[in-house]
C-alpha cells in the first residue's frame, strides 16, 4: 500500500512539474487522477478523473491526457525509477 502511495506522489510531482514548465501554473493535481490496475495486463496505470476545473480548461486537460497516455504506454518501473532518482522539490 505504501508503494502505491509513493508512486502516486511521484506521478503527482511529475505532472505538477510538467504543468509548471509548460504553462507556468501551479495546480493541485492530487484529485485529478487515480492509480489502478489494468484488468488485462495487470500493470499499474494512471486513470484521469478530471474535475470540472480541468474540464473547463481544454488546453491543460489535453496536455495532461497526452502526458498520462505517454506514461501508461511506457515500461512503468523505468519511469518510477527515473522520477525517484531526481530530488523532489516543492513546486506547488
Amino acid at each position: 500500500m505504501e508503494s502505491i502511495k509513493q508512486t502516486k506522489e511521484v506521478v503527482e510531482y511529475y505532472l505538477t512539474l510538467s504543468i509548471k514548465q509548460q504553462f507556468n501554473l501551479d495546480l493541485d493535481l492530487k484529485d485529478e487522477f487515480i492509480l489502478t490496475e489494468n484488468l488485462v495486463s495487470k500493470k499499474l496505470i494512471i486513470a484521469p478523473t478530471f474535475s470540472e476545473k480541468m474540464l473547463n480548461n481544454p488546453e491543460i486537460k489535453e496536455f495532461l491526457h497526452a502526458l498520462i497516455s505517454d506514461i501508461n504506454n511506457e515500461d512503468q518501473p523505468n519511469i518510477v525509477v527515473k522520477l525517484e532518482s531526481e530530488p523532489i522539490r516543492n513546486v506547488v
